[in-house]
């Protein structure tokens, strides 16, 4: 029976070097104020403004944890961290780093970004020229909801496509079933 193997460690100089200044934003996570020592409106407003915006930069930082990790874990491990040591499951995981990569290459300015992970996960799932578009309409704005960014989705996405667009994908489907066919039909010949 194989013995499992052992967890590596990382050195400090490595979890250095995995998230150094220029790989990504140091996260600004400062104390908030004791709530019960609030007491205007605006004090809360200005709290609760912040916290939402910190909740960007961790969910960022999480996400470049997440690719480093499974960068430098051993084959398997990455899976058990989070399927035993994390509060999340695989699926946003996976969402977590998209969005890190996507800040990371520079798809997106991270200050057009709003502060909801799913809502900018969601950016990450459109085309460059939906994106695009988005943002020359002014849907991708750091005061967007995921709504926002899913109704926009729907409505570019059923748009009439253009005579030559629906030329080609009409093209496409005549060619898989053309193929599909010849298929049926040699399957025939060899029955026979």
């Amino acid at each position: 029976m194989a013995r499992k193997q052992a967890p590596r460690i990382i050195t400090a100089e490595e979890a250095s070097e995995i998230l150094a200044p220029s790989a990504m934003p140091a996260p600004r996570l400062s104390p908030l104020r004791d709530p019960t020592k609030l007491l205007a409106r605006e004090e809360f407003a200005t709290e609760i403004r912040r916290a939402w915006g910190e909740s960007q930069e961790s969910f960022l930082l999480i996400g470049h944890y997440l690719i480093a990790a499974k960068e430098r874990l051993p084959h398997g491990e990455f899976m058990g961290m989070i399927a035993t040591d994390l509060p999340f499951s695989h699926q946003t995981a996976n969402k977590l780093m998209s969005v890190a990569r996507f800040v990371q290459t520079g798809d997106l300015p991270s200050e057009a970004l709003p502060p909801a992970s799913e809502t900018c996960y969601q950016i990450t799932t459109l085309t460059a020229a939906e994106r695009a578009q988005a943002l020359a309409e002014g849907v991708i704005r750091p005061t967007m909801r995921r709504e926002d960014v899913l109704q926009f989705k729907r409505r570019v996405r059923t748009q009439r496509p253009d005579a030559e667009t629906e030329r080609r994908q009409l093209e496409t489907e005549r060619d898989r079933l053309c193929k599909r066919l010849a298929e049926i039909e040699k399957r025939l010949s060899e029955i026979n």
